[in-house]
């Protein structure tokens, strides 16, 4: 895409970027800055065949999966963080129980330097071995060696990973798709994007070209594909300094997909049933304004 005019509609930008069969990545991490807004407009695009890789961010990818939009999920770990505390995402366990989709799972620090390696270009990347651990007999894809330079000390070797699709939401964006993730360690984020071959970025707030300093930037313009103002677009997880999880939803999401019954109830209520964010903001409410240390 051209440098400017990269600010589109959601709806559009599914359709062009999110085919049938991609792997995308889902960033967001527990409870906060998930890509919520976007994952619901895949729901009702009705996409097939998706492949996820996912950071620990249960609420996008239990959704995804009980919607039937699916295939394979890449994960290292997936719950909910709730004021209860941790709890298990039932359309996941449902579906790996059943076959429905492929489970494969990793550790944080593999998943991370294989998006690592994706960024760099290169096919594979070593990490500290780890056969301590049985993820070996899970993970036929990743592999043993021996290092060239000391043969008598063994690696692991991970593939590297390139997702076809980054779902982010972040706090800013100018009209050129430079964004700004207003959070203490963004940086993984910048090398994420580096990694997937397109990059969707859903954003609180829009402002003109030349409003961003350079230093506050997390992602540059070349490597976003489109920028989508979704007020609240996280909603019902947080926004770090924006608005607080919506602690009432989630129980209310986490009650409803118990069953295949109650989950579909969800859906056509809260998803099929809202024409867009907006309108599903509308619905639940919108959250409460984050409160420092709160």
């Amino acid at each position: 895409m051209p440098d400017s005019g990269k600010e589109t509609s959601l709806n559009q930008v599914i359709q062009q970027l999110v085919p049938d069969g991609s792997q995308v990545y889902c960033e967001g991490i527990l409870a906060n800055r998930l890509p919520m807004a976007a994952v619901h407009e895949i729901i009702r695009a009705r996409r097939r065949g998706l492949r996820l890789v996912s950071a620990p961010n249960g609420l996008a990818i239990d959704q995804l999966i009980g919607a039937g939009c699916v295939e394979e999920v890449e994960f290292y770990f997936l719950g909910f963080m709730t004021n209860k505390g941790f709890q298990a995402m039932r359309r996941f366990r449902s579906a790996v129980e059943a076959g429905r989709i492929r489970a494969k799972e990793s550790m944080g620090y593999a998943v991370c330097m294989a998006l690592r390696a994706g960024a760099y270009g290169i096919p594979f990347i070593p990490i500290p071995d780890f056969r301590g651990s049985d993820l070996l007999n899970v993970r036929d894809d990743y592999r043993i060696m021996s290092s060239p330079y000391n043969p008598d000390e063994m690696t692991v070797i991970v593939p590297a990973l390139q997702p076809d699709v980054l779902l982010l939401h972040a706090h800013t964006a100018d009209e050129h798709g430079n964004v700004v993730l207003d959070e203490p360690w963004p940086m993984f984020t910048l090398t994420t994007a580096q990694a997937c071959q397109r990059v969707l970025v859903t954003v609180e707030e829009v402002v003109e070209a030349g409003k961003l300093g350079s230093s506050r930037i997390t992602i540059p313009h070349f490597l976003v594909d489109a920028v989508v103002k979704v007020p609240f677009g996280a909603a019902p997880t947080a926004l770090n300094k924006r608005y607080e999880v919506d602690d009432n939803h989630i129980a209310v999401y986490q009650e409803s997909a118990k069953t295949a019954e109650g989950f579909a109830q969800y859906l056509d209520e809260y998803i099929f049933g809202c024409t867009d964010h907006e309108a599903f903001i509308d619905k639940i409410g919108q959250p409460r304004e984050w409160i420092r240390g709160s």
